[in-house]
């Protein structure tokens, strides 16, 4: 029987190491931390078979789609913290932002030429799908990919779920083999060749240097040509402001992450998902967490497979149970889809039923209809909506029950649902630091019926899950979060 963690690795061409190679090099593309990482761990083995260095590479492009400076900020911010520990630990890694389109490029292939196997992220959206479906049949070497993005490997399912229910199944056969065959807390540990790599000066030519610091990140990036209306928030993009997020989430929400998540005034959701987004901490490392605050005398053995209910699995805090049932079910719901189905940002990947209810009410009279511009500005009659709107401008983030109101009524307001898609994902994408994701898409084609079934048919909407924001108001607690974002 195969070893659960082997569904991780991805041989993405039939290249033979080449004997003749001078390191192996690790590509950083989406899971950006040197700790509790597949891949990286991955790298080392290979490094280790082989007797060879390992060199790290961390770069940014500035030619990507929706490239604005509050990602550019954030994710800088993370890569000079790691620029700051491979001193320390005297590791061989490249820290590299573009200041014009093909540097990365070039970057890449000047140190594949000396690589004896390249490892990468594996990642089933965006640019880096698009990287690694390209390049690794373009290079002449080992091109690997290795998934560290959840805690159920990619691997293991044969095709795309169609509701959480589903993948909940998979989770639960899986979940105790998974959860006790983790990443390595520093897999750089076991890494034994430790020579110093030297470059040729050629790898480097017409690669901008610049000086680290804070002041001189907003610095470089007001030189570049990407989205400067979108600012940066208040954040900071490391993986020790992640750690510290998770210590504040843990302590003050945890428990009561059940009773009072949906309430925006309360402020009970972890705020995790930036961090996670770019990797700068694991999902496994979120999930020890959070089973240490079980109650006294829980562990493993306490979980009963139960074919996918939502309760009666983990059994044990109601709050405990219900945050690990997002982190990791309707997260990875979201990826698994995602690997599966090239158009999973297209409306065609949407469930049967959902299209031929959006068809048979394509042309039905909206009460409303916004443009584009008006939707961004937060410009809209819906006082609810225009503050989730600003949440999402400002903090880069909008409270997660909001997000649910905020698409859904998109679909209301716009001429068709093939507007309404090409809208959400734009704003999504743009002013989200957490956009680009798996798990964004799945929130947004969650509105469009993607996870859900069939409910009571409505004009304009069909038999799509209705959401109002007179309801929102009576069920949840909105006072103080209007008073910040409605003005």
């Amino acid at each position: 029987m195969k070893n659960l963690n082997s569904y991780r690795v991805f041989k993405r061409n039939n290249q033979e190491p080449n004997a003749n190679g001078e390191y192996v090099l690790y590509w950083m593309q989406i899971n950006r931390r040197f700790h509790y990482n597949f891949a990286l761990e991955y790298a080392v083995g290979w490094a280790n078979k082989i007797n060879k260095p390992l060199l790290i590479l961390e770069a940014f492009s500035c030619d990507y789609p929706w490239a604005t400076a509050r990602t550019h900020t954030f994710v800088m911010q993370g890569m000079e913290e790691h620029l700051e520990y491979a001193t320390q630990q005297k590791l061989n890694y490249i820290s590299f932002a573009e200041q014009e389109t093909g540097q990365y490029e070039v970057l890449l292939k000047n140190l594949t030429s000396k690589a004896s196997v390249l490892v990468t992220d594996e990642y089933p959206v965006f640019i880096m799908r698009k990287r690694n479906e390209t390049y690794s049949q373009e290079m002449e070497l080992p091109y690997i990919t290795v998934d560290s993005n959840g805690l159920i490997p990619l691997g293991i399912t044969e095709k795309d779920p169609y509701s959480a229910y589903l993948f909940r199944k998979t989770m639960q056969k899986n979940f105790v083999e998974a959860f006790t065959n983790p990443p390595k807390k520093n897999p750089l540990d076991d890494l034994k060749n430790r020579d110093s790599i030297n470059l040729p000066g050629s790898f480097h030519e017409n690669l901008p240097e610049r000086k680290k610091g804070p002041a001189n990140i907003t610095k470089f990036i007001s030189g570049l040509k990407i989205n400067h209306d979108v600012k940066p928030i208040n954040w900071h993009g490391g993986r020790q402001a992640a750690l510290g997020m998770l210590g504040q989430f843990i302590q003050n929400s945890l428990l009561e992450y059940d009773e009072k998540r949906n309430d925006p005034d309360e402020k009970k959701t972890s705020n995790l998902s930036p961090w996670l987004h770019f990797g700068k901490i694991s999902v496994y490392e979120i999930i020890s967490a959070a089973l240490k605050h079980q109650p006294e005398g829980w562990d493993l053995d306490k979980i009963t497979y139960n074919n996918g209910s939502t309760d009666g699995f983990f059994n044990g805090n109601q709050s405990i149970d219900s945050f690990l049932d997002e982190v990791i079910t309707w997260r990875e719901t979201g990826f698994h889809f995602a690997h599966h189905r090239k158009d999973y940002d297209k409306f065609e990947s949407l469930p049967s039923w959902a299209q031929q209810t959006l068809n048979k009410h394509r042309d039905d009279k909206r009460e409303w209809t916004y443009t584009y511009e008006q939707l961004e500005n937060a410009q809209t009659h819906d006082e609810i909506w225009n503050a989730a709107q600003m949440q999402l401008r400002r903090d880069g983030i909008i409270h997660n029950y909001l997000r649910m109101l905020w698409g859904k009524k998109v679909i209301e307001w716009t001429p068709e649902p093939e507007i309404a898609l090409r809208y959400l994902i734009e704003l999504n994408n743009t002013y989200a630091i957490d956009g680009r994701d798996p798990n964004s898409y799945s929130g947004i084609f969650w509105c469009f019926g993607r996870f859900d079934r069939a409910w009571q048919e409505r004009p304009v909407t069909g038999k799509l899950r209705y959401m109002s924001s007179d309801n929102t108001r009576k069920k949840i607690k909105l006072k103080q979060y209007l008073n910040t974002y409605a003005s």
